[in-house]
């Protein structure tokens, strides 16, 4: 099989942090990056905000989380096939707290994508997540939530149309229920859950939407081929993970290709 490069999702948290390191002129030192975000977690309204929201779920991604590569055929595959036509029996995500890869050569909405962070979880457990976060960085206060009670599928993403990333990092997140997730799969139509999100603009909110389709086509398919996914760096992948040997494990999803032929 021929390697294939792939973008792999960089930390918005690093990101974040030396955005606000440059805007105040500050050295890049490990001493100087801890101090400021120490003081973002510290921070009311930098918590309630989305970036502080992905900061908590990076957070939990980097001491529970995994790597997910799909093979570049399936991948390709997962992006145009019609969701309902995906043979699962219902929709399922193995990882509580992962990422996804994409092959470099793959776009959404014409759009390269640096990668997808991708939460599923039960929302009635994420004050508690949010808790563990902030008291890690001596924050004593938790949060409010919206929408508990429903397990909650979080999708996102560094925005590709960001003309300043470097000083002005923003992502584009979505968060939908399971009866959101169907409504998608059976009609293509899906509305978000809520929470933080605020309306996105039409070309953001149509890759964000596209990324969101495959993360769903890749459940459906997870949920009919369990043992397409494995553990372990995957062999088409040609670009080492910028976190290297000390990152975050790798999970593999394969063509099954005893069960079916991608058409």
């Amino acid at each position: 099989m021929l390697q294939t490069s792939y973008r792999h999702y960089p930390s918005f948290t690093r990101r974040y942090v030396r955005s606000v390191m440059k805007m105040m002129g500050l050295p890049k030192k490990p001493r100087v990056e801890a101090e400021i975000f120490g003081q973002m977690v510290l921070d009311e309204q930098v918590v309630h905000s989305i970036n502080g929201e992905v900061l908590m779920l990076e957070w939990h991604h980097g001491r529970e989380g995994r790597v997910v590569v799909p093979e570049p055929s399936l991948s390709n595959w997962l992006q145009t096939v019609q969701l309902s036509k995906v043979q699962g029996d219902a929709w399922s995500w193995p990882w509580e707290f992962s990422t996804l890869s994409f092959p470099t050569s793959q776009t959404f909405h014409g759009h390269p994508v640096d990668g997808a962070l991708v939460t599923w979880v039960d929302s009635t457990t994420l004050p508690s997540r949010y808790e563990a976060f902030l008291r890690a960085h001596h924050n004593p206060h938790g949060v409010d939530m919206e929408g508990l009670g429903d397990p909650w599928l979080i999708v996102a993403i560094h925005n590709p149309l960001d003309t300043q990333p470097s000083l002005n990092p923003t992502m584009l997140r979505g968060a939908f229920k399971p009866s959101q997730i169907t409504d998608f799969i059976n009609r293509e139509a899906i509305d978000h859950a809520g929470g933080r999100a605020q309306p996105l603009a039409d070309e953001e909110g149509m890759i964000l939407r596209e990324v969101v389709r495959y993360v769903l086509s890749l459940g459906m398919y997870l949920s009919a081929y369990p043992e397409a996914q494995s553990i372990g760096v995957p062999t088409w992948m040609k670009n080492k993970h910028p976190e290297g040997k000390k990152g975050v494990p790798f999970s593999q999803v394969g063509v099954d290709r005893e069960d079916r032929e991608l058409t």
